[in-house]
């Protein structure tokens, strides 16, 4: 059992953060709490909310370690794209995360944060990254203003995101819907049709 004495702050900072990610993959954020983390770790509640101030600021480090591993592996996932189009690359990345780390990516939604206080600049800064990548290989296409290419990242975003999220939940065979694969490529493909560039390459 772990004492006050054999940890900094940081130190400490860290442990509950692996603690707290390690609980969320292995058993889900519905059972997740700040006592879970404290118990893992060897020290009290109080202990850890003398170090993070809040169960919020310990969630938000905790789904900002998440975007930072999620932005790497989109990242990774362009690297290796070689010749085929980085929309579709990014899309199919954003659901294959979405599958291979699930409890992780939907902590990330499930948290429901207090709204009185605004969000850091540190976590705000990780969530512009997303758009930011989205936004830049919009631009690159056709050359869109940056007021456009943020909406329709957002856009875009949002329907990769809707997708998936019914998929993994299991709503796309309750309405009978194709394939996750098959309307993400979908949307894709009806998002470059209606792009000013001509002979824009449609699959794979």
């Amino acid at each position: 059992m772990a004492r006050r004495s054999d940890h900094t702050r940081e130190e400490l900072t860290e442990l509950a953060v692996d603690a707290a990610l390690a609980l969320i993959e292995a058993e889900g954020f519905e059972k997740f709490s700040a006592r879970q983390v404290a118990a893992k770790i060897g020290y009290t509640v109080g202990t850890l909310y003398n170090v993070f101030g809040s169960y919020d600021e310990l969630l938000l480090r905790v789904n900002a370690r998440t975007l930072d591993h999620w932005y790497g592996y989109l990242q990774a996932r362009l690297k290796r794209g070689g010749k085929s189009e980085p929309l579709r690359v990014l899309a199919r990345g954003y659901v294959d995360y979405a599958r291979t780390h699930y409890n992780r990516w939907i902590a990330l939604f499930e948290h429901h944060r207090d709204n009185s206080t605004p969000v850091p600049d540190w976590y705000e800064e990780r969530l512009k990254r997303f758009f930011a990548m989205l936004e830049d290989i919009i631009r690159s296409h056709a050359g869109q203003d940056r007021r456009k290419a943020r909406r329709d990242a957002q856009v875009l975003w949002a329907g990769i995101h809707g997708v998936s999220i019914l998929s993994l939940t299991g709503r796309l065979e309750l309405i009978g819907a194709e394939t996750t694969d098959t309307l993400v490529n979908a949307l894709i493909d009806n998002y470059l049709k209606g792009l000013p560039v001509e002979g824009q390459q449609r699959h794979d």
